[in-house]
């Protein structure tokens, strides 16, 4: 067994304000490879029919700048259970790897709203291309918020929704990722980004992220609620969690750790100003 390659395409709005690839895209090019792979395999069933994400981890190794050379997804399958499988991925870029991803999915009848086993085709499927050399990711710090941390709206939009008329998780990352430039702005003006129209205190880049997609999220009026909050405060990173609220009834939809990292002017990790490390402390959240 081989892993399954793709190659994709940049686009010139891939880019952030940073004048690198955003971080959110590289779940966004783990999406398309893999769709690309279920429509042309021998169970399409699993795009068409549809799967939910229940997990997914992410691991940003360098920043990757816009060329006409496309970016190349080396994916594979870790485990395959009776209702769920994990796979790994692996993103490269001008001969460097940039990014390993992993997910984790289960397969899914809209129509009754629940879960199923995979059918023999799909698990053979799904067996016949591996990734090697996948070891267990070391988890981060998890914290249930229960509505602590700062607040932001998140508003909806109808391109947001995917195929299956719910919030695809690539936007969902989007929605972690405005959530997160807000509150952590908002707890210190100095950690404003580029962009933002205000002299910022240096860099930040994601170096790790994993979410938990608890409950589907639909297209609403109502804005959602993000709760952002520091779990760790290192001496050059950071690590926030986040809740994504359903205003409907309070639940929490989807659940996220994302490491920060502050960069100096050199583009390698920095010290946090004493402001900033005193002003997340002053936020910690531990579980319970």
């Amino acid at each position: 067994m081989a892993p399954f390659v793709v190659d994709v395409p940049l686009r010139w709005s891939d880019l952030d304000p940073q004048g690198h690839v955003n971080n959110v895209m590289m779940v966004d090019f783990t999406q398309e490879a893999r769709a690309r792979f279920m429509q042309g395999s021998d169970a399409p069933q699993l795009l068409t029919d549809g799967c939910v994400m229940v997990g997914q981890q992410v691991e940003y190794l360098r920043p990757m700048r816009y060329s006409g050379e496309p970016l190349t997804v080396e994916f594979g399958t870790v485990e395959v259970r009776s209702a769920r499988f994990i796979m790994g991925y692996r993103i490269w870029h001008e001969g460097e790897l940039r990014a390993r991803v992993r997910t984790s999915m289960c397969p899914f009848e809209f129509s009754a709203q629940r879960l199923r086993r995979l059918t023999a085709d799909e698990r053979r499927t799904l067996s016949g291309i591996a990734i090697e050399g996948e070891a267990r990711w070391r988890p981060l710090p998890k914290a249930h918020l229960g509505g602590r941390g700062e607040p932001t709206e998140l508003f909806a939009r109808w391109s947001d929704q995917d195929r299956y008329g719910h919030i695809n998780n690539v936007r969902t990352i989007d929605w972690i990722q405005q959530a997160r430039v807000e509150a952590t702005t908002a707890i210190d003006p100095s950690m404003a980004r580029a962009g933002m129209g205000r002299d910022t205190g240096g860099g930040w880049v994601v170096a790790r992220q994993e979410i938990d997609y608890i409950e589907q999220m639909q297209w609403l009026l109502r804005p959602y609620i993000a709760h952002t909050a520091p779990l760790r405060v290192g001496t050059t990173s950071l690590t926030l969690g986040c809740e994504i609220v359903d205003p409907r009834d309070a639940s929490v939809s989807t659940r996220s750790r994302t490491v920060l990292v502050h960069l100096g002017e050199d583009g390698r990790p920095a010290p946090l100003s004493g402001a900033t490390a005193a002003a997340m402390r002053a936020r910690l959240v531990a579980d319970g």
